[in-house]
């Protein structure tokens, strides 16, 4: 089915720009990819207070529930209606068996994607536009790319981006993160890319959401995750 087809593209396209653009530097094969536990999944609300900084306050859209990634204390708000899987759900054949069946995506495409990603969220098959946010984390690197660098690594990946956009934001709990998003005409898709330096362990975190939607229904899936982490 078309659908089946676009949906691979769409993440195939999307793991391959993730890692030329946010890892290319590093020096080392040693990728953590965390994938001890499946993600915690509960309703939460908004504003939620976190601890330390007293001006620190992570956000939860109505509407939107809260991921746990695996190995860590950080969550991030996913539309409430959206399926989750993590990487150690991949021999686990009822879970993935109805994350197939609610998404639409062929088992093989889901195992791939979890190779190499902690936690993948999608909206659902009936959902009307393809729209996946996959977490991922790397060891390898100590500190965040400057914009620069993030810059430099995406003109030389040979990719046509629209609108391409590259800055330094803070997140719901006050930490520092990076930002980019664009578009690929050629397959219709809008991308947000956020990462942050993992609080539990050396390394960083990075989100990736995609949308056939629209920019700024991708800019607001990147917002809700951005202020509830």
């Amino acid at each position: 089915m078309a659908y089946f087809s676009r949906r691979t593209a769409l993440t195939t396209a999307f793991a391959g720009v993730l890692a030329a653009s946010l890892t290319a530097c590093s020096n080392s094969d040693d990728t953590q990819n965390t994938s001890a536990a499946s993600p915690e999944v509960a309703e939460a609300t908004a504003p939620a207070e976190t601890d330390g900084d007293s001006n620190s306050t992570t956000t939860v859209p109505d509407g939107y529930m809260t991921v746990e990634i695996p190995d860590t204390t950080v969550t991030f708000a996913v539309p409430s209606d959206w399926s989750v899987l993590a990487s150690n759900d991949i021999d686990d054949d009822e879970r993935l068996n109805a994350f197939v069946q609610s998404t639409g995506l062929d088992a093989e495409t889901v195992r791939l994607k979890l190779e190499g990603h902690s936690v993948f969220a999608t909206s659902g098959a009936q959902s009307g536009a393809t729209e996946e946010i996959s977490v991922q984390t790397d060891s390898r690197m100590t500190k965040l790319r400057t914009e620069e660098e993030i810059s430099a690594d995406m003109e030389e990946s040979g990719l046509k981006f629209d609108g391409l956009s590259i800055s330094t934001a803070t997140t719901g709990s006050g930490a520092e993160a990076r930002r980019m998003s664009y578009s690929l005409d050629a397959l219709q898709t809008h991308t947000a890319l956020l990462n942050t330096l993992n609080p539990d362990a050396p390394g960083i975190i990075l989100f990736a959401v995609t949308s056939t939607d629209s920019a700024e229904r991708t800019q607001e899936l990147a917002d809700a995750i951005l202020g509830s982490i």
